[in-house]
């Protein structure tokens, strides 16, 4: 059966960070934390929430329709 689906549609930006935050976070400096990482890996996705939904209808046998 197929199922329309509205929503947004969007592209998510994944960015891969190859640590934890953890070891680069002070504990005793918290008060004053100033932080940037540096990420290595991007990658863009098509997203957004009628995207996901649709896509993972379609992963469990469905028809979306967008």
């Amino acid at each position: 059966m197929r199922t329309l689906i509205c929503g947004s549609m969007a592209y998510d930006t994944i960015m891969v960070f190859h640590d934890r935050f953890k070891n680069h976070i002070l504990p005793d400096q918290l008060h004053i934390l100033n932080v940037a990482f540096h990420v290595p890996d991007m990658r863009r996705e098509f997203g957004g929430c009628a995207g996901n939904i649709a896509y993972s209808l379609k992963l469990l046998g469905g028809e979306p329709l967008i």
